[in-house]
């Protein structure tokens, strides 16, 4: 699976956009929070079995900033094809959307590493192309000084995900905003990936 199937995902979904009815969310054709809910009440019993990914699109915002927002529609749907597509290849494998730039991956837990790192591959070399020679050279989008006049300098758009893969004694209706938040604090903190644990869980 590569770019070339996300391509044809990504045609089929605009295809079916001509009647907004056949999809739950019509921007990404992927289930909306209910289907994620009705996903979740099978596999939840299971974690561990089964994992559940959090998966965001970081540094978009700085990228919209920079260049605008006319590819914002067209970046979300490549992000959407490739997860739903890498998903596809495992059985019992679901994504669905519970946000913009946020997505709910679910798969098996013993394939869930391999689909997160090849979707990153994936997503980061197509992000890639919405930005400028010059930007792809130097290796970042925005630069500025911190409060502390530390240098920081903002890099390309990203999945960053939180990942549960065994119980941790929360419930159902919490793990995604669990989920939600480990991601913020992931991203803000730099990481691509972080797990949910009774210690992360106290984040």
């Amino acid at each position: 699976m590569g770019l070339r199937e996300a391509r044809k995902y990504i045609e089929e979904l605009h295809k079916r956009q001509d009647n907004p009815y056949l999809w739950p969310d019509y921007l990404t054709g992927l289930p909306d929070r209910q289907g994620i809910l009705k996903k979740l009440d099978s596999v939840y019993p299971k974690l561990g079995k089964y994992a559940i990914a959090f998966v965001r699109i970081a540094n978009i915002h700085p990228y919209i900033l920079k260049y605008g927002s006319n590819h914002h529609a067209e970046i979300i749907q490549w992000a959407a094809a490739i997860l739903k597509t890498l998903s596809a290849e495992v059985k019992g494998g679901f994504v669905g959307t519970v946000g913009t730039h946020d997505f709910v991956l679910i798969t098996r837990a013993s394939a869930i590493e391999g689909v997160l790192k090849k979707a990153n591959s994936l997503f980061k070399k197509k992000a890639l192309s919405y930005y400028s020679d010059d930007d792809r050279k130097r290796g970042y989008v925005l630069s500025f000084r911190s409060n502390d006049g530390e240098a920081v300098k903002v890099g390309f758009m990203k999945f960053v995900v939180a990942v549960a893969n065994s119980p941790v004694g929360i419930e159902k209706m919490e793990i995604i905003p669990a989920l939600s938040r480990l991601c913020t604090y992931a991203e803000e903190t730099g990481e691509d990936r972080i797990e949910l644990t009774e210690e992360t869980l106290q984040i």
